[in-house]
């Protein structure tokens, strides 16, 4: 139990790392409601374009605005 415990503390940091490094290099995905067929233009999740913004890069976002906000 405690090799697993000592895994999950060195991979996770390095796991959260890495998403968060990919996030800010393409913060732009394939939406999964238009992939199979491509464009959709009555999309609500990607409004047509067939992108749309990763949940990391929203975070991202979301904690940016509250930080910038917070310090007016």
């Amino acid at each position: 139990m405690a090799t697993v415990i000592a895994l999950l503390v060195v991979c996770l940091p390095i796991i959260t790392l890495c998403y968060s490094c990919w996030c800010y290099a393409s913060p732009w995905g394939i939406c999964r409601r238009c992939a199979p067929g491509g464009k959709n233009r009555t999309c609500r999740a990607c409004e047509g374009t067939g992108m749309r913004p990763r949940l990391g890069w929203q975070l991202f976002v979301y904690l940016r605005r509250l930080h910038h906000d917070g310090t007016r």
